[in-house]
């Protein structure tokens, strides 16, 4: 007696198998589709170690740098004369800005070197000759009273009743006189041979000079080379000691003030307080496209903002051109010390839904989305010149798209394409 296969389940038990069918049949439809898919073009990169050197931008201000701006002022009374260069003009050092009236100091000049050549000129021949015959003159009076008192006292040693001790006296006291004139005389004609005094003739030497320096004093000339920003002067104007004529600016050199953000504060300040051969800053501007001017130095403040905790900088720039003007805004590119790492090119990163920064990894000819992290609590991001810093996530020599990898789904295939030909610069 044959058994007869009895089957279980019903209808419900068919429809599930039937579901089953499908189901593997459309696994096959995709994996025959997934194989037959055309590999997706990309280029990419290697991760690799580098020195980054990062940099971050600030927006400062240029300002004149205070050993190169000179405010011209009066150092002597007077009226103003003649203005010999106009605003804009350039100017050299010691050259005349201002030009004070000059008469009274000419005329004072004049009178104190007359009193000098008076002072140090020589006897003439004629004074000589008067003040020789003088010193015989005297001596010759000196002779007569000393014959005198000599004959006296002969008199008065053989007759005493002849000369009286009184006489006597008097022939003493002018024999006294007529020495004492023998030596006025002399005295006289050595002080006609020696000259006056040194300390007089330094007297008049010091007034000569001081009445020379009246003299250049109505001239106001620039203490520096520089431009001519502004004429505070005008002809005929009265100018005290002190009274501001007029300014000069060099610009070939400026200050660029900025703020450093306070986590950033340590990095600015290894770098300007230890310039290598790469400088501290980049200095651009809106108003002239492809200038670049690099910062030759600088200096952190020891005061951070109360509002911000920003600290201020200042930069020396070199402004040979001058196109840089005091109190023009322009973006300011600071750096900050090399960092060693493995870095990908900033190409090749993306940010997904969540917030996560992906690349997209190829590995045996298929895209793999991989995480990764750039920065943590402890390390800031690092990014410069078109790559970027990666803590976590992917290893030195890993293979990232840069080009047509953004979204791929995982173990999409993919066709690596050959590195574009560098750019050839046109003139």
């Amino acid at each position: 007696m044959t058994r007869t296969a009895t089957r279980r389940g019903g209808p419900f038990g068919t429809l599930l198998v039937f579901i089953a069918l499908l189901a593997g049949c459309h696994k096959a439809d995709e994996k025959k589709a997934e194989k037959d898919r055309p590999p997706i073009p990309v280029r990419t990169a290697k991760a690799e170690k580098r020195t980054l050197r990062p940099t971050f931008e600030v927006i400062g201000t240029v300002l004149a740098d205070p050993e190169r701006v000179a405010t011209l002022t009066a150092a002597t009374p007077g009226l103003v004369d003649a203005l010999p260069v106009s605003e804009g003009a350039k100017v050299k050092k010691t050259d005349v800005v201002v030009r004070l009236d000059d008469r009274k100091a000419k005329t004072d000049l004049d009178r104190a070197e007359s009193a000098y050549a008076r002072l140090i000129a020589k006897p003439r021949p004629d004074e000589l000759i008067v003040a020789q015959g003088a010193v015989e003159k005297a001596k010759a009076a000196h002779a007569v009273a000393k014959a005198q008192i000599d004959k006296a006292k002969e008199t008065r040693r053989t007759n005493p009743t002849l000369v009286t001790e009184v006489q006597l006296l008097e022939y003493e006291r002018a024999e006294r006189i007529a020495a004492t004139d023998v030596e006025d005389a002399q005295a006289h004609f050595r002080l006609l041979e020696l000259g006056p005094r040194e300390e007089l003739r330094r007297e008049a030497r010091v007034e000569v000079e001081a009445t020379k320096l009246q003299l250049e004093f109505c001239k106001v000339t620039s203490p520096i080379d520089g431009e001519v920003v502004a004429l505070l002067a005008q002809v005929g104007m009265k100018a005290d000691v002190g009274t501001p004529v007029a300014r000069v600016l060099d610009t070939r050199e400026v200050l660029v003030q900025a703020r450093v953000p306070g986590n950033r504060m340590s990095g600015v300040l290894a770098v300007v307080t230890a310039p290598g051969k790469d400088p501290p800053a980049l200095i651009t501007s809106l108003s002239f496209p492809g200038e670049v001017f690099a910062a030759k130095s600088g200096w952190l403040n020891q005061q951070t903002e109360a509002m911000t905790g920003d600290v201020p900088v200042k930069l020396r720039v070199p402004n040979p051109k001058g196109l840089l003007r005091v109190g023009m805004s322009v973006r300011v590119d600071l750096s900050e010390p090399g960092v060693e790492g493995v870095a990908i090119p900033e190409a090749a990163l993306t940010v997904n839904e969540e917030g996560h920064h992906v690349v997209t990894v190829i590995k045996d000819g298929k895209a793999v989305p991989t995480e990764i992290e750039v920065d943590s609590e402890t390390e800031l991001e690092v990014r410069a010149d078109g790559w970027v810093r990666v803590l976590k996530g992917i290893s030195e020599g890993d293979e990232v798209a840069v080009e047509n990898g953004y979204a791929l789904p995982k173990d999409t295939p993919v066709q690596i394409l050959p590195p574009k030909p560098p750019e050839v610069a046109h003139p």
